[in-house]
Order: structure tokens, then C-alpha cells, then sequence
């Protein structure tokens, strides 16, 4: 799996803001309102994603997510097709979520973790962006995830960019279990 960590500037104008908005479903507080979230329905590896990572085991909370697919007329390679998903993670502890190194340490955790898978079909882009924090009256940080896997049929790439999705999920999961021994949860 190729991996890429993006730091994008403290300065940007248009930062990400944490809650979302008013159609934000807080998959932490309420774990069964993934019902209400049609790409989860329809899309098990997502809903799988959304249930495990806003879960108990976790220390992160989902902002946003989503899938989508290419077309091969939109991909770079002859034929090929491309299958993506896209997350935005912050802590589910609010005071991290101002610590720049928290950030820095779990991406460069997970690129770790996830350089490990030698598939050359994926390529993932982990983005640490500012969020705002308006119920803190602060900006921050929050985590973006971008995922894209290739097939040679759209199945192919749905499986594979699946599979990813739950690698993905476990290198978080293990950064949240080491994070928990780290400051004490």
C-alpha cells in the first residue's frame, strides 16, 4: 500500500469544522443511527468502518464519510477502475484535538502499520488539515483519510478498496489502544 502524509497550513481559510453540521450523526453517542446513513447500508465495509472506529475501543470520532466510484474513463490507467473512500477523523477527546504532535504521531503510526500491506493497488493520502471546534471556541486538528484502490472491473475494486478499509480500521485501532496507554484512558 502506498502511503502519503499531507500537512496542510494552519492558515487555511476554509478548515474543517467539528461537529459538521445540523445533518451530523454522532455515531459515538448513538452507535445504531448508522441505520440512517444510506452509503452504510449499502455499503457494509463502510458501516463496519463507522461502527468500529466511533466504537468503545476507539478514541476517534467519525466527521465525515464517504465512497465513491471511477469510471475508467476518469482513471489514469487503460481499463482500469478505481474504487475510493474518504474520511475525516478528530479525537473523541476534545483536548487532543489541539495537540499538533497527536496528529504527526498518528499518522506517521499508521503510514508505518500500513506500508506494511505490499499491495500496489492501493494508495492511501492521510491528511492532517485545521478543524475548528466551535463548542471549544478553538481550532484544531482532524485527520483526513483518502483511500483508493484499483481493479480491473468496478467488483474489483469495490473488494479491494473493502479490504483496505478494514486494515485501515485495525491500524487505527491499535494507534487507539497505544494512545489509551499513553495518556492514561
Amino acid at each position: 500500500m502506498r502511503i502519503e502524509i499531507v500537512e496542510a497550513a494552519e492558515a487555511e481559510k476554509a478548515a474543517a469544522v467539528f461537529p459538521p453540521g445540523k445533518n451530523f450523526v454522532d455515531l459515538r453517542g448513538n452507535p445504531k443511527a448508522v441505520e440512517k446513513i444510506a452509503a452504510a447500508r449499502r455499503y457494509p465495509p463502510l458501516r463496519n468502518f463507522l461502527t468500529t472506529v466511533n466504537g468503545t475501543e476507539s478514541i476517534f470520532t467519525t466527521a465525515s464519510a464517504s465512497t465513491r466510484s471511477d469510471l475508467p474513463a476518469v482513471v489514469s490507467g487503460a481499463g482500469a477502475h478505481e474504487f475510493a473512500f474518504e474520511a475525516t477523523l478528530v479525537f473523541a477527546e476534545p483536548s487532543l484535538n489541539f495537540e499538533r504532535r497527536q496528529f504527526l504521531e498518528l499518522s506517521s503510526g499508521l503510514k508505518e502499520l500500513l506500508e506494511r500491506d505490499p499491495a500496489d493497488t492501493i494508495r492511501a493520502v492521510l491528511r492532517i488539515a485545521p478543524c475548528d471546534f466551535p463548542a471549544q471556541a478553538q481550532r484544531g486538528f482532524c485527520l483526513g483519510i483518502r483511500l483508493v484502490a484499483e481493479g480491473d472491473s468496478p467488483e474489483q475494486a469495490e473488494l479491494r478498496c473493502g479490504l483496505a478499509m478494514a486494515r485501515i480500521q485495525q491500524a487505527l485501532l491499535f494507534r487507539a489502544r497505544s494512545l489509551k496507554q499513553q495518556i492514561g484512558a
